[in-house]
């Protein structure tokens, strides 16, 4: 794919992510360790800042490794935050960094097949569209934003190496990978002179793909033995160190090498589930982790799409972040309705079998050593004990939407956010570091920052609900406050001066630097206010779109809240781990729905009450 600047000549505009003032960084930062801490804690806390901010000390030195690359690179912190964050990370991808999105119904009844081909045929326009520089860049108060993750979307794998994985993108590819029944399946989607192709010849290639996946399979029973049936990307789902070993036996191979340059070279990866789910809890836990087959989760981004027709999205995190695919997916899922609403005979007509004239499908082929047929089988086993712990639960909220609160003159976002605080203590009697996705967009590629949502406001606002002695007009004035404080924090973080990526900064100064890490970041207070992704509650706000998803908790006694506020209602997931004794998604949804009924209740009793001293 071009380069970002040359797609997106606004890029040359935007200026380069700031670097916080030490100080500045670090008095908000104490701020956000309060309401975690006991007075003692804090008091000490306070006297490890102090020293940490000396003359010639620790701060100012790391500091200065700070601001000397600030001098040198647009983003100081994007090489960094990618390679910790992601790339150095060992654990499995699957469910723990890969997230998933609930696609919205076509709004027509439909079939697999044709579901993926207008799919497959809304991307392809839409990454045309794209690459001849017609994207229109997003703004934010006028002023244009970052687009540069636009262009790490096609033809992206995350390559397992032992130590750091790397990225590798062939943007320029032809082909998408179909996995189906533990096979997989390298569909052209290009003519040989370069166009893609239409919407009734992509009907056939799917077809064709689902013909070839499914040899030796009757309904859903594997009937015949298949070297093609091997399941080789449930690979994907084991520990990076040990996919790196189990790649590089399969390279080994020229059979596997051959096959793995084919789906590692896929612009994207279209899955086949057999199922059906009805639900929409359902459709999460398969498209999440399911049994781990049919999904290669290296690839940055997986299709799912079901016997019935729905489908969703799971999504590798490290190039690019889950609201580029959103937007990216709305402006396809317009693309093809648009196209539904002018002509749905054609659009929905039944594939040509013939296939004359198409370049053919291939079904890739392994030869897999003893040793990998164990290690699948690990794989296996893994991936489905890791998706049945991460428990999925689906708040579909139909009572209101983001209208009741902007009525109360409140930011619907922040609204939700204070719910999530009060849902939250409810079940627990405590406060914990919560994290809200924010975004530094308005610089040179960046990308995100935390908005650490638990605030002395925050608190004051929980307590206040919970004191039977407070007026409605009293609890309404701490939240206002409370979603004023938190507003604050967003504003901080889109100007570039949020306290998370500064801190990760520094503590990558001070571990390059080595010798033992300063007490900043072994004080109790680094950790209990989120520091090193220690956040107990990880919330995202997908918009005012009816497209949503979810994500795995942070830490392992912690909840994943992902939602979307339309006007008249309010999606909502909510994922916690089985094996925590302690939380239950269950019971947050529950909690959490109640709490916004009784927030709406507060803002109409004390609007009413204000109302008639007038």
């Amino acid at each position: 794919m071009v380069p970002s600047d040359s797609i997106f000549p606004s890029q040359q505009e935007l200026p380069p992510l700031p670097l916080p003032k030490l100080s500045d960084t670090l008095s908000r930062y104490l701020l956000t360790c309060r309401p975690v801490l006991s007075d003692d804690e804090y008091a000490h806390t306070k006297v490890v800042v102090e020293e940490f901010l000396q003359a010639g000390g620790d701060g100012e030195q790391l500091q200065k490794v700070l601001e000397e690359r600030a001098s040198s690179e647009r983003n100081w912190i994007e090489e960094w935050w990618e390679q910790l964050a992601y790339l150095r990370s060992r654990t499995t991808m699957a469910i723990h960094i890969n997230w998933f999105g609930m696609m919205p119904d076509f709004g027509v009844p439909i079939t697999n097949v044709q579901a993926a081909a207008l799919l497959v045929f809304g991307i392809l326009h839409v990454k045309a569209v794209l690459e001849a520089g017609k994207y229109p860049v997003e703004k934010m108060r006028g002023n244009p934003l970052d687009m540069h993750q636009f262009t790490r979307i096609f033809g992206m794998t995350r390559v397992p190496v032992e130590g750091m994985d790397t990225l590798q993108q062939q943007a320029d590819s032809k082909h998408i990978a179909v996995l189906r029944d533990g096979a997989i399946v390298a569909v052209p989607v290009y003519t040989a002179a370069g166009q893609p192709l239409s919407l009734d010849q992509l009907k056939t290639q799917m077809a064709a793909a689902l013909e070839l996946a499914s040899l030796g399979f009757l309904d859903d029973q594997q009937v015949e033995d298949n070297p093609a049936h091997s399941n080789a990307s449930v690979l994907t789902a084991m520990n990076r160190d040990e996919w790196a070993a189990e790649r590089a036996t399969l390279l080994s191979d020229r059979t596997n090498a051959a096959s793995l340059e084919l789906v590692e070279g896929a612009l994207f990866c279209i899955s086949f589930d057999r199922g059906a789910p009805v639900t929409k809890e359902d459709a999460a836990r398969m498209i999440h982790g399911g049994a781990g087959r049919d999904k290669w989760f290296d690839k940055s981004f997986n299709s799912v799409i079901f016997e019935n027709g729905r489908g969703g999205m799971n999504a590798e995190h490290t190039p690019i972040d889950a609201m580029t695919v959103v937007s990216l997916m709305m402006n396809v899922l317009s693309f093809v309705r648009d196209g539904l609403v002018a002509d749905q005979k054609h659009m929905l007509a039944p594939p040509d079998y013939s296939k004359r004239g198409l370049p053919p499908c291939t079904l890739l082929q392994w030869s897999l050593a003893p040793r990998t047929k164990q290690a699948i089988e690990r794989a296996s086993i893994g991936i489905a004990a890791l998706a049945h712990d991460c428990e999925i639960r689906i708040l579909q909220f139909d009572h209101f939407g983001k209208g009741v609160p902007k009525r109360a003159k409140l930011h619907p976002d922040f609204f939700m956010q204070m719910a999530i605080q009060l849902a939250f203590y409810r079940i627990h009697k405590t406060f914990c570091a919560t994290y809200e996705t924010g975004h530094t967009r308005a610089f040179y590629h960046g990308r995100t920052d935390t908005v650490r949502t638990l605030s002395n406001e925050a608190v004051a606002f929980v307590l206040a609900m919970e004191d039977v002695a407070l007026t409605a007009a009293d609890k309404l004035g701490k939240l206002k406050a409370a979603c004023d404080a938190h507003g604050e924090q967003l504003q901080r973080v889109l100007a570039g001066q949020g306290i998370d990526r500064h801190l990760l900064g520094l503590y990558i100064a001070a571990s390059l630097r080595g010798g033992s890490l300063p007490p900043l970041f072994t004080d109790k207070a680094y950790k209990a206010s989120g520091g090193m992704g220690n956040f107990r509650i990880s919330t995202s706000n997908v918009g005012y779109t009816p497209q949503f998803g979810g994500f795995a908790p942070m830490t392992p006694d912690g909840y994943g809240v992902c939602y979307a506020q339309l006007e008249k209602r309010m999606q909502i997931s909510i994922t916690a781990w089985r094996s925590c004794p302690e939380t239950s998604p269950t019971l947050f949804r529950e909690t959490l729905a109640a709490a916004l009924c009784e927030l709406q209740e507060v803002c109409i009793q004390a609007t009413t009450a204000n109302a008639s001293k007038l």
